[in-house]
């Protein structure tokens, strides 16, 4: 028998970042857009919080784009 495992959850949903950015399901689709770092899993997102505050950090989410290819 295969024992399971309790992964903790990875990467927020497109409701928990919108809901923790305070702004509409639109306006995050926006950002992901121009540049916030997100992974499409099936047939949802998943955004790394991580990511999150880099992008807020810079006020520009291209610049965060940038400075992560560097």
């Amino acid at each position: 028998m295969v024992e399971k495992i309790n992964w903790p959850p990875i990467g927020m949903t497109v409701e928990e970042c919108a809901d923790a950015l305070r702004i509409d399901r639109k306006t995050l689709f926006q950002a992901l857009q121009a540049g916030l770092p997100a992974r499409k899993v099936g047939r949802s997102w998943r955004i790394d919080p991580d990511a999150v505050k880099a992008w807020l950090a810079t006020g520009n989410a291209v610049q965060a784009k940038e400075s992560n290819e560097e």
